[in-house]
């Protein structure tokens, strides 16, 4: 864009040269010399009283009336040389860079001198001041002369605009240019008034004319002044909808954390999307802006131990998630958007074939900022890190991309997307402002709020079995034990209630960031004792961080090369903070090579978690006073 400018400009200026050189090679030739000074200087005396057109650094002025007297009566070399000189004044004294003052001095020139020349051609006469013509004769001539002479000049600015602001310069031209016509044809039509009082009377009789020109000279000024305060009005109301669509933004971050900045990622790679498929109409794209922040809004009305639930929904749950798609569109239709973002929202979980929610709409009758918005917020989970798995590769998330095209996808939308993102290098640009404190306290509250969680609602049952064991286990919260023992007794507890379980407990040392797998017991007890993981690292950091369980998630995660053997390789992780008070005591992991833990396994251990939290804490506390029991007094009892 910025070489298209560059070259735009030298041509401009190259042609404004050659006619200003032209007119005045001739200009000495030209005759009535006193009298085209007199319009010269009259039109270069009223060009400092200019309107300005703050939105594009444009102006107007009513010394456009001179000009084109002075064109009529005199031919195209006076008024090109005066153009040039009055252009040239106006944009030195604005104290432009060179570059501009120069497109701004030759652009004038050239198009008054294609427009005189373009009069004479058609009407077939000699200056006026040098040979009277017929009105009636001169009529359509006139009218070309000032159409040309506006869409030229105006043109070659808006298109410079246009590249400059890497902006399409029709749209410049129609917002901004169009409307001046009118005064073009008004200039006109007082020149051709002027001609006539000059040629029928003389010069000083044409002063009655300089009334007209102050009162259209004033009410263009109050004409553009109400255009720019609708243009700053119009402009306040966007930034207000902007700075709402980022606060409803931070209120869906500070709901769900564990997909943290994954909706300003989406409006980043949805908005390039947008603009790859040719997506070009302003409402649309700032529809599909907004609603890619918004889209997932819904979800403040979805219970937390659904949302933030690791492992794979039931029917039910599934069922109340689909809710958030209807509620997060109807809270936005309340706000009253000036663009379609809820039609976006309503629809971007709907399936290309018809098989999606809430309404099973296909094909084109979804929104193309809904087909956009689906294909990309699908790309963004699967290449994201989640609790309960790895992020896959960019590869292995166009592949699943593709298998769904034309069945939950828009084919075109899909191609589309991995041929941008093919051609791209590095994740997309993540711009995330602040966080003000308002949600960062409620980001806190939430996760206070979300300690405990049960994953399942379902009651766990106790089998009587386990009875014994679980009243040793409150013996030793009241400190009749070493942590050794409460090890051991936990193990035995939990290898009842998930058979086949590797147990680690991970406790932290003094610098209190770092946990250290400080016993391991099971089949992989040797692959994880002495494991080291920071809080807020893989797994178990993030449950050390965080305070809330993570249930089904992949054990890799936790325990990279680890995780895998030869006879053995650990599938699923289940993670859940002891805590006593506020206090952390340590992180209880269990890896399992089976697919998953059953709801009633992962409850259990959620029960027991405070209880063996307690016991770690009374071992600890009695840790350095003299042992007065041992494992054998307290008669610990086997599950089995």
């Amino acid at each position: 864009m910025r070489n298209a400018l560059s070259i735009y400009v030298r041509v401009v200026v190259l042609a404004g040269v050659v006619v200003v050189g032209h007119s005045l090679a001739i200009l000495p030739a030209t005759p009535h010399p006193l009298e085209w000074l007199l319009f010269a200087s009259l039109a270069v005396a009223t060009g400092s009283f200019t309107i300005n057109v703050a939105s594009v650094e444009a102006s107007i002025s009513v010394a456009d009336t001179f000009f084109i007297t002075s064109s009529l009566l005199f031919g195209p070399a006076p008024v090109t040389v005066a153009m040039a000189f009055d252009s040239f004044l106006l944009s030195a004294r604005r104290r432009h860079h060179w570059r501009r003052l120069a497109f701004n001095t030759a652009a004038p020139a050239l198009s008054i001198w294609v427009a005189t020349t373009a009069f004479f051609h058609l009407a077939r006469v000699a200056p006026l001041a040098e040979s009277p013509a017929p009105i009636g004769r001169l009529l359509l001539p006139l009218f070309c002369l000032a159409a040309i002479y506006f869409g030229l000049n105006s043109w070659l600015t808006a298109i410079a605009v246009g590249l400059e602001a890497q902006q399409s310069p029709l749209k410049i031209w129609r917002e901004h240019f169009a409307w001046l016509a009118v005064g073009y044809l008004a200039a006109a039509s007082l020149a051709m008034c002027l001609v006539v009082i000059v040629q029928q009377s003389s010069l000083v009789a044409a002063a009655v004319i300089l009334p007209v020109l102050a009162v259209i000279h004033a009410t263009l000024r109050s004409s553009f002044g109400r255009l720019e305060d609708a243009r700053q009005h119009v402009a306040k109301v966007d930034r207000l909808y902007k700075s709402t669509i980022e606060t409803l933004a931070m209120a869906i971050d500070a709901k769900d954390d564990v997909t943290h900045n994954h909706v300003r990622r989406v409006q980043s790679m949805a908005t390039a999307l947008a603009a790859r498929l040719g997506v070009a109409d302003e409402p649309t794209v700032k529809a599909i802006e907004a609603a890619a922040l918004l889209h997932d809004t819904g979800k403040l009305a979805v219970p937390e131990h659904i949302l933030n639930k690791p492992g794979k929904l039931t029917a039910s749950e599934f069922d109340e998630m689909k809710k958030h798609v209807d509620v997060g569109a109807d809270i936005l239709a309340l706000v009253d958007f000036p663009f379609p973002v809820v039609p976006i929202v309503r629809c971007h979980h709907e399936n290309w074939d018809g098989t999606g929610y809430p309404r099973g709409v296909s094909g084109e009758e979804i929104p193309i900022g809904a087909r956009i918005l689906s294909v990309v917020d699908c790309y963004d989970a699967l290449t994201s890190d989640r609790p309960y798995r790895r992020a896959l590769t960019q590869e292995a998330a166009f592949e699943i991309l593709s298998e769904r095209r034309g069945t939950m996808y828009d084919p075109a939308v899909v191609d589309a997307f991995i041929a941008m993102r093919a051609a791209e290098s590095g994740p997309p640009v993540d711009e995330r402002p602040s966080v003000p404190p308002a949600f960062q306290a409620i980001t806190t509250r939430l996760q206070q709020s979300g300690r405990h969680t049960v994953v399942s609602p379902a009651r766990p049952s106790i089998a009587s079995s386990d009875v014994m064991a679980f009243m040793s286990l409150a013996r030793l919260t009241a400190g009749n034990g070493s942590r050794q023992d409460v090890f051991a007794l936990v193990a035995s507890l939990l290898g009842s209630i998930v058979p086949g379980a590797s147990i680690a407990f991970y406790l932290g040392g003094p610098a209190g960031n770092v946990l250290t797998a400080a016993e391991a017991i099971g089949p992989a007890s040797g692959r994880v004792r002495g494991l080291r993981i920071r809080e807020g690292d893989r797994l178990t950091g993030w449950v050390a961080a965080n305070r809330r369980a993570i249930v089904n998630s992949d054990a890799a995660l936790d325990l990279g090369e680890r995780a895998s053997a030869d006879a053995d390789t650990l599938r699923s992780c289940l993670s859940v903070p002891l805590e006593v008070g506020a206090t952390l005591e340590g992180v209880l992991t269990l890896y399992t090579s089976a697919e998953r833990f059953t709801d009633e396994q992962a409850s259990l251990v959620q029960v027991l978690a405070p209880h063996i939290a307690q016991a770690l804490h009374a071992a600890g506390a009695a840790a350095d006073a003299p042992r007065v029991q041992t494992a054998r007094d307290l008669k610990l009892v086997s599950a089995r």
